[in-house]
């Protein structure tokens, strides 16, 4: 069994005791301790091993499986998810682009921006160490007054020092940072969830509305930049791509 690290902290003050089962859940699955397929410890083991209730143990495995991190078998155990199916869909897009496109009156609703120090899973994310700085921000994004988008973006201080400065209600954080630099490279995952209590709070949707969880890494010139969840409730926001096919063979 992986060794529990005693202090997994913020800033300042300690994570939630869910939290910090989610993180070294989490960090096991980025190290390889625990693969895809494989069942991780059960209930019973965390409690013990983090000295904690039933309860803080189940929220924390609720939530890694309902973002698809794990998959829950009654009776049986909880496993690592195997990754999902990938295929190519968006391209990098700018929500406030879309509002203003379309003649709605955008507003942006600035819940979070601070500097923080890396978790295991966002370490992992942007490639650094874990408890590196970072800047965080927690946006939501409304169009004529309703909230289409939640953008919970982590950002490398050294590509944007000035990033905790802007004030990101008058401009879109995508805005600011293609400013700074066009992205070189960029990955997107894309998959249905549902909304944690916080999530559907921001998104004013009830906890049992359909959200699409879009995850997007970007890259400048081969470093990591930014690692973004953009989440989106399933009845305000559709998908759309076309292309041109082309099927001459070169």
């Amino acid at each position: 069994m992986r060794q529990v690290s005693p202090k997994n902290t913020a800033e300042t003050q300690p994570l939630p005791l869910y939290e910090q089962i989610k993180q070294h859940v989490m960090a096991g699955i980025s190290d390889g301790s625990y693969r895809p397929g494989e069942k991780i410890p059960s209930e019973n083991e965390l409690v013990t091993t983090f000295g904690t209730s039933r309860l803080t143990v189940n929220r924390a495995l609720r939530e890694l499986s309902s973002s698809g991190v794990l998959k829950r078998v009654h009776g049986v155990g909880t496993f690592v998810a195997a990754p999902k199916a990938a295929s190519t869909l968006i391209r990098i897009h700018n929500i406030a682009d879309d509002i203003r496109g379309r003649r709605q009156a955008l507003s942006i609703r600035v819940h979070n921006l601070s500097r923080i120090k890396a978790s295991a899973e966002i370490a992992g994310r942007m490639n650094v160490s874990r408890g590196d700085p970072l800047f965080h921000s927690l946006l939501v994004y409304c169009a004529n007054n309703v909230p289409i988008q939640i953008e919970d973006r982590y950002v490398a201080p050294g590509f944007a020092p000035d990033y905790l400065k802007q004030d990101f209600t008058r401009q879109s954080t995508t805005d600011y940072l293609q400013l700074i630099a066009q992205p070189t490279e960029a990955e997107h995952e894309m998959q249905a969830i549902a909304p944690n209590a916080v999530e559907a709070g921001l998104l004013d949707v009830p906890a049992i509305e359909p959200c699409l969880l879009v995850t997007r890494k970007t890259w400048v010139n081969g470093s990591v930049t930014t690692f973004t969840r953009f989440i989106h409730p399933g009845s305000r926001h559709t998908f759309f791509s076309r292309s041109t096919l082309d099927n001459t063979e070169s």
